[in-house]
């Protein structure tokens, strides 16, 4: 029987329209990697080969996408998508209201920037590849719709289309499985274990912290597990577990210098230092999708990931049974839908 990669790689390859899809402009990795996701669904549902370009992807430290991952497609590497293929911005009419409320000349500066962006980028493409080819400010992606794609098994909501497509891409590549199966084994990490993901660092930026007691409540409530691994950013969080609640053992991969992770710094480290973090971090990642239990929040991105993928994750911050309805909201809107519930929950 064949792979689900193998039978994605030979549908893909049978469209004949193109389209490049540009990941790693200026998110975090799992904002980028949900953009593509979706990028990924849009071009099945359109019978349009997908394309990538990932040279310089804020994540990678020499080649992108396959600097950790397995290739799912064909990639390009023409310079011009380092700056002219971008993701699509608000219209033109959104724009000008947003403008006149905050007066504020300097979004339409922006829009025009991107106009002629696009434009210029477009027009490269047909002349770089002879044919038209789209770029990303061409998907019109709505999550909110039933997918079937029957060669892939995809029949269903979002949801499950995101985790069908996971399947298909999430796929170290042997530098990245060796490595990050040393750090996980350096662990020592028993059998059966919780997870969980408490941010610090920019995400305060976007959203309110949630404090760390209510993870440990619902992972009390809904697990039998006493052992929990938990992602952070910040090392003052894990040490605040281990003093507050000393009847768990406590497991991370957060080095002791870390103090709150910010994407922007992140994406000027050395290349070096850049691996080193995102090992870690993968590793993480791992470790918690082999979790019996989860607890996440829909405000940050692996929370997001692992509440679409994991068969036993439990969001912080939302009922179960509305996961699926925000799942692929915008930050703004899951942010205070989360601040709505947690004020709820407090009351």
């Amino acid at each position: 029987m064949k792979d689900i990669t193998e039978s994605y790689k030979v549908l893909n390859q049978s469209f004949r329209k193109v389209l490049i899809y540009h990941v790693g402009i200026d998110a975090g990795f799992f904002a980028e990697y949900s953009y593509m996701v979706s990028a990924i669904l849009y071009c099945l549902q359109h019978k349009i080969q997908f394309k990538l370009y990932s040279a310089d992807a804020n994540f990678g430290y020499d080649k992108g996408w396959n600097d950790y991952f397995i290739p799912f497609c064909e990639e390009v590497n023409e310079a011009f998508h380092h700056t002219y293929n971008t993701h699509a911005i608000p219209s033109w009419k959104e724009i000008i209201r947003r403008s006149f409320k905050q007066k504020n000349c300097a979004l339409l500066k922006w829009k025009f920037k991107h106009v002629y962006r696009t434009f210029i980028g477009t027009i490269l493409a047909i002349v770089t590849y002879k044919e038209k080819v789209r770029l990303n400010h061409h998907i019109k992606f709505n999550p909110n719709q039933h997918f079937y794609i029957s060669e892939l098994g995809i029949d269903g909501d979002y949801m499950h289309a995101f985790s069908k497509i996971t399947e298909i891409v999430w796929r170290f590549n042997q530098n990245t499985a060796i490595k990050c199966r040393k750090l996980i084994e350096d662990l020592q990490l028993p059998l059966h274990y919780a997870g969980c993901q408490i941010r610090g660092g920019d995400k305060i930026t976007e959203t309110e912290l949630i404090p760390s007691d209510y993870y440990i409540r619902i992972i009390k409530e809904k697990s039998e597990e006493r052992t929990v691994f938990v992602l952070t950013d910040d090392y003052r969080i894990f040490q605040h577990l281990q003093k507050s609640w000393p009847e768990i053992n406590w497991f991370t991969l957060c080095a002791a210098n870390e103090q709150g992770y910010v994407n922007s710094e992140f994406t000027k480290t050395n290349s070096q230092k850049k691996e080193m973090q995102m090992m870690r971090f993968l590793s993480s990642m791992q470790i918690l999708i082999d979790a019996s239990f989860f607890v996440g929040s829909i405000t940050t991105g692996p929370s997001l990931f692992l509440l679409r993928i994991h068969p036993h994750a439990y969001p912080v911050d939302c009922s179960v049974e509305d996961i699926s309805k925000i799942i692929a909201a915008p930050i703004a809107i899951r942010s205070k839908l989360s601040t709505q519930y947690m004020n709820h929950c407090g009351q």
